[in-house]
């Protein structure tokens, strides 16, 4: 059941490369032959996204969740499990997108690398540390076309955080507040169900290379996000979008110590509740800031911020008359003249105070946009790097160490102290046993 990545070492030296890897381009105007694994849910969304694109082939392990992609596509290959796609197909996939649980991102991309196939992949990238390291080296080895899936990272708003920041326009950046409503799903002391499998699912090839444990639905297909076996928590699902604004947009680089203080904690999921303090390295002669991350029902202190809205968390009533949170995760960036708001996804930015934001523009204070702007999204961003035979935007290398970043809270968190890190040498240097964190709990080989 676990022999997921045994074979795939092999597989390294006789990669099968796509044409372009090999030095013949697509027509800019051709169609990329696309394998989607993971047809429901999410996945959904990245099949919407390759429309233009030509599907060859489609894996789930869940009949029931893919039903309605299979019904729009009847004609399509149908697998459940991606090693048996790879096998019978990798010759004729130019790029595979995938869209499933945490816990199987590393083992499924690291076989499609390893078999020459350009990859897009949901965030979080992978589930350790350990794992974004190797995965980063595989990438690098293969020279195939990589993507996380953060769509933030093609968004307007990342670009002028950038472009702002660096000349200056809030002055000097001390402070920056993250935070999220997740979990929205159920988490802290939950006990599991032990629930006959659905006939339409293959849960053994749903676990992958996690430990076997019994079926609960109430996992499956959500909530194992709150899972340490499967999932990386409220950081996991949401920090990778949310966190790219100070990340990317501020160049911050990788954390030197993270602390966590939680509540709600249980021996099998993530807690209910977060603050991670993220203390990142001093460059290029400036003083970084104090990154902070909440989620659960914590919030920044909005005394922090001049000119924002007391009732900026407040609950108002939306269009079907539900009481909503409003702004249930975004970021404040602080600097020592004014402040920049962001959504979840760094698509739009707002100034505060206003006042100051109106004598911006009116005195034409306001940089030039100099950094380029991606068309399309995401998903056309990728399949746009294929055919120019360029990077993407989001791509491994990025991808890995952010993704390392946004892991470290989850280190702390499961340290229950501060932890300094070193990320040259991928150890924790003030707690020996914290490191065990950094790894991978998975016998790939097994």
């Amino acid at each position: 059941r676990r022999n997921f990545v045994k074979g795939s070492a092999t597989a390294a030296g006789f990669m099968i490369l796509p044409n372009w890897v090999i030095g013949k381009s697509p027509s800019p105007n051709g169609k990329l032959n696309m394998a989607q694994i993971g047809c429901g849910g999410r996945g959904t969304s990245h099949i919407n996204g390759y429309g233009a694109e030509n599907f060859v082939a489609f894996c789930d392990v869940d009949d029931a969740r893919a039903a309605k992609t299979y019904e729009k596509y009847p004609n399509v290959p149908r697998y459940k499990d991606y090693r048996k796609m790879f096998d019978e197909m990798g010759d004729k996939i130019d790029a595979v997108s995938i869209a499933i649980p945490d816990h199987m991102h590393y083992p499924v991309a690291l076989w499609a690398l390893q078999h020459g196939i350009n990859v897009y992949c949901e965030k979080p990238l992978v589930r350790t540390v350990w794992e974004a390291h190797q995965l980063k080296k595989a990438a690098a080895k293969a020279g195939v076309v990589t993507q996380m899936g953060n769509q933030g990272h093609t968004h307007e708003g990342l670009r002028l955080i950038k472009e702002w920041t660096q000349a200056g326009v809030i002055g000097d950046v001390t402070e920056v507040l993250h935070w999220t409503n997740r979990p929205v799903w159920p988490q802290g002391a939950i006990e599991r169900q032990n629930l006959p499998v659905p006939a339409t699912l293959d849960y053994d090839l749903w676990l992958g290379v996690a430990p076997k444990k019994p079926f609960d639905d109430k996992i499956i297909p959500f909530a194992w996000r709150g899972y340490k076996d499967y999932g990386c928590g409220a950081v996991g699902d949401m920090a990778c979008h949310i966190m790219d604004s100070s990340f990317s947009g501020l160049d911050l680089g990788r954390p030197i110590a993270v602390e966590a203080d939680v509540s709600g904690s249980h021996a099998e999921t993530y807690p209910m509740a977060s603050t991670i303090k993220f203390t990142f390295a001093d460059r290029k002669g400036k003083k970084a800031p104090k990154v902070t991350w909440y989620d659960g029902d914590r919030v920044p202190d909005l005394n922090k911020i001049d000119g924002v809205d007391p009732d900026f968390f407040a609950k108002k009533k939306d269009d079907r008359g539900r009481m909503r949170a409003q702004n249930s995760s975004g970021t404040f960036i602080i600097g020592s003249k004014g402040t920049i708001w962001t959504d979840t996804y760094s698509s739009s930015i707002r100034v505060y105070p206003d006042d100051f934001y109106q004598e911006l523009r009116s005195s034409r204070a306001l940089p030039p946009k100099t950094l380029t702007r991606v068309k399309g999204g995401p998903f056309v961003d990728f399949t746009a790097a294929i055919k120019a035979g360029k990077k993407s935007g989001s791509d491994f290398s990025y991808g890995t160490d952010f993704t390392e970043s946004a892991l470290l809270g989850l280190v702390a968190i499961n340290s229950g102290s501060k932890i300094e890190y070193n990320a040259k040498k991928m150890r924790v240097t003030n707690n020996r046993d914290a490191n065990k964190y950094l790894e991978s709990q998975y016998d790939y080989n097994e």
